[in-house]
């Protein structure tokens, strides 16, 4: 039904798509698979139009096409679900998701009621939650991702690409969009999926086409693949496996001591310890506390009643640039929003709280600033052209490794994580996730929330399950794994009530 023979694509004297070929069937799932940088996202933005190809071609049903814009696009059958969004946030729900092809009547005017008959069916089967008329802007990520699916489905595609679409979304929130996606692919929907998550695409996908440095390297049935052969495929070197961190912290040293904290109607009695030199995992459905929780302790949320302890002394933050004084810091996973200054330099990037809290930057040399930088991109095996390139420049994993490098400079005693590998490839997770490990050797204690359990089994020495506000369960040692995880975030104990 559709086949890619030979794309090509450079952006001045950059090519992002040497030889990236692949074809797929009337209701097939296929995976596109790679590393940051290997071409995935440009070869989804050919087929969706925003970038013009230089080479290979494109075949809908024997015939071959010409993609030369979003509307040309749109025409052929493809649509397209960014994991940057192509929202507007001021608009409702159900306006964004007929944007731009709103149903008129005779006179010009748009027929609401079949608006809003759609957005309710696609509430309902996506699972968002919200109201048609709900502002998009008042929604989190998550659900903002479910609307972008809707939008996406609006168009009635006959291929239907999902870009990194489930980076922001919870366990729940994904199997009900797969439960939908699977329905419309017995209709002869086929889907081009996107994703790091490589349990996600064992989950969703019968094939996938593996891309490095451009080009095709290989496809694969994923029933007859084990995941270090995908991982080998992308990388091209095998990945040593991870050892799940056993134990952590100094013992009886907590660094971190919270007592019956209340907060913005989001938490009810929070009361846990994070010891020095421990990862604590922070686990549950979306919405259940966690972001609010990891604001409090930054000095980024409103009021909040109970009582917590740092070192051994009470904690009031005004702000951010109070936890950091106090040796907090804080990485998000959402590198537009909350990371990353993409007009800015690396350098500016890695320098930018330093900057912040008046360390007189403007004093030090910018030949000794560069050197620093290169120290620190070097330390974290960041592929950059230079500390003076803009960070936009770089790969989504590359920029997310430039929030940790900010951090490694300023020696924080406590890191807040929420889900700061969204989005990253599984060789550059790994590579945060060593760095993180390291970190807490030379004491410093990290509280990392994920939507991804598998990720929080293999790093933390706790975990820590939110419901409805509240710690439902602690996890530690033998009660580590994933079925007992689960259970807990659905609010079941181990026996399953």
């Amino acid at each position: 039904m559709l086949k890619v023979e030979h794309l090509k694509k450079n952006f001045g004297t950059v090519k992002a798509l040497r030889d990236a070929s692949f074809s797929m069937g009337r209701g097939e799932i296929r995976a596109l698979l790679g590393s940051n940088g290997s071409g995935k996202s440009t070869l989804v933005r050919v087929l969706s139009g925003l970038n013009r190809k230089d080479g290979g071609k494109i075949y809908l049903d024997g015939v071959e096409v010409n993609v030369t814009s979003p509307k040309k696009s749109f025409h052929l059958g493809f649509s397209m679900a960014y994991q940057d969004l192509s929202l507007i946030p001021k608009l409702s729900v159900a306006d964004n998701m007929v944007l731009g092809k709103e149903p008129g009547g005779k006179a010009g005017n748009i027929r609401r009621a079949e608006v809003l008959a759609f957005a309710e069916k696609m509430i309902a089967d996506l699972g968002i939650n919200a109201y048609p008329n709900t502002i998009v802007s008042r929604l989190d990520l998550s659900n903002q991702s479910l609307v972008e699916v809707g939008k996406a489905l609006y168009r009635n595609p006959r291929v239907l690409i999902l870009d990194e679409i489930t980076a922001s979304m919870h366990n729940d929130q994904v199997q009900r969009l797969f439960s939908c996606l699977n329905k419309l692919r017995e209709g002869g929907l086929s889907i081009l999926f996107v994703s790091h998550r490589l349990k996600e695409v064992y989950d969703f996908c019968e094939t996938a086409t593996i891309l490095r440095e451009g080009g095709s390297v290989k496809d694969i049935r994923l029933e007859d693949a084990a995941e270090g052969e995908l991982v080998y495929h992308m990388t091209g070197h095998q990945m040593e496996s991870g050892v799940r961190n056993e134990s952590g912290g100094i013992p009886d040293k907590p660094l971190l001591q919270i007592a019956d904290l209340w907060a913005e109607n989001a938490l009810r009695g929070i009361s846990l310890d994070v010891k020095r030199g421990e990862i604590a995992g922070i686990a549950g459905l979306e919405g259940q506390g966690q972001r609010e929780f990891l604001r409090v302790l930054y000095g980024a949320a409103g009021r909040w009643n109970g009582s917590i302890l740092f070192d051994g002394r009470p904690l009031r933050l005004k702000s951010p640039a109070d936890a950091v004084r106090k040796g907090i810091g804080f990485i998000s996973g959402d590198r537009d929003r909350e990371g990353v200054f993409a007009e800015r330099s690396v350098s500016e990037n890695i320098f930018i709280v330093r900057s912040a809290m008046k360390k007189l930057l403007g004093l030090v040399s910018p030949k000794k600033l560069s050197k620093e930088a290169e120290n620190v991109i070097r330390q974290l095996n960041v592929i950059a052209a230079g500390t003076g390139v803009p960070a936009n420049s770089l790969s989504g994993g590359n920029q997310q490794k430039l929030v940790v490098g900010r951090w490694l400079i300023m020696k924080p005693r406590l890191l807040l994580l929420d889900d700061p590998t969204k989005g990253v490839d599984v060789k550059t997770r790994s590579e945060i996730n060593t760095i993180l490990r390291e970190m807490t050797k030379t004491g410093v204690s990290i509280i990392f929330s994920s939507s991804d359990n598998e990720e929080l089994l293999h790093v933390a020495h706790r975990i820590f399950v939110f419901y409805e506000g509240k710690i439902f369960r602690e996890l530690g040692g033998s009660c580590l794994d994933g079925q007992t995880l689960t259970s807990a975030m659905l609010g079941m104990n181990g026996s399953g009530t």
